[in-house]
């Protein structure tokens, strides 16, 4: 088939999709990049900024998750805590007790261990996980897992971070692909409607791979984060620009930095 050939194919399947009572209208769902609601207040990662998306009306949190030394599963995005507790200490050389006494600013809140933030999202929040490297036993895979299930949130996560976490989670929760892993995963024959969602940087989704994923029926969330546009004037600019098109494609489902949700809560 020609290139112009396929292009039509997507833009009727988009036409479809735009059309389709599925798509016409409904809300966006928004999934808060680094815990939840982050800013002035609120530091990452943190209770605080996890209440304030449930009060926001978001649908999911993205969750960074280390590994202490003493083999507790805690919630941090950098190896060490010098951003927002001015401590240079790693996750993976301190101990929980010395961890949970560090104090956030801002907010004066102190890291969350994982079986903590599941019990506070039960109900009102589902989760996606981003685990960060190194490579971590089966121990602390199966902790996670007994906090997920504990908790009614391990059928409904999204789970994106590293390899061996995907390896480990693929049949157990939706773990995130590119455009190529999952078009390569369904040229193997895989199931991945039901394994599977889209996961990409927004400003690289194009129009051909937004109606591919909707035609297979697999969710496109696309990441749209302040980092991602540290080459552009205006940031704001660029995310606002990003969310307008993919919304007119048919694409609900965003994990957004919050500073960038006014246009998907009109």
């Amino acid at each position: 088939m020609t290139r112009l050939g396929r292009a039509a194919i997507c833009a009727t399947v988009a036409a479809q999709f735009l059309s389709s009572p599925v798509f016409a209208g409904e809300p966006a769902r928004l999934i808060a990049h680094r815990g939840g609601i982050v800013g002035d207040e609120f530091a990452e990662n943190s209770a605080a900024a996890l209440q304030a998306a449930i009060e926001r009306g978001y649908w999911m949190i993205e969750v960074d998750i280390r590994e202490s030394k003493d083999g507790k599963l805690v919630v941090q995005h950098d190896e060490d805590f010098r951003r927002f507790y001015g401590h240079p200490g790693t996750v993976a050389t301190m101990m929980w007790p010395e961890i949970s006494q560090l104090r956030a600013t801002p907010g004066q809140t102190r890291p969350l261990e994982f079986h903590e933030l599941a019990a506070l999202c039960k109900g009102k929040l589902r989760l996606m996980l981003d685990t960060k490297p190194p490579d971590h036993g089966a121990a602390f895979y199966r902790s996670m897992v007994e906090a997920l299930e504990k908790n009614d949130l391990l059928e409904s996560a999204y789970v994106i971070g590293t390899d061996e976490s995907r390896r480990y989670f693929r049949g157990k929760a939706r773990v995130g692909l590119p455009a190529k892993a999952l078009k390569e995963a369904d040229a193997r024959g895989e199931e991945i409607r039901t394994l599977y969602f889209l996961f990409e940087h927004g400003r690289d989704l194009d129009d051909e791979t937004v109606a591919w994923a909707q035609h297979a029926g697999i969710p496109v969330v696309p990441s749209i984060n302040i980092f991602h546009y540290a080459d552009r004037a205006s940031h704001f600019e660029a995310a606002r620009a990003d969310i307008l098109r993919l919304r007119q494609l048919g694409v609900t489902e965003f994990q957004i930095d919050s500073v960038y949700d006014r246009w998907l809560r009109e």
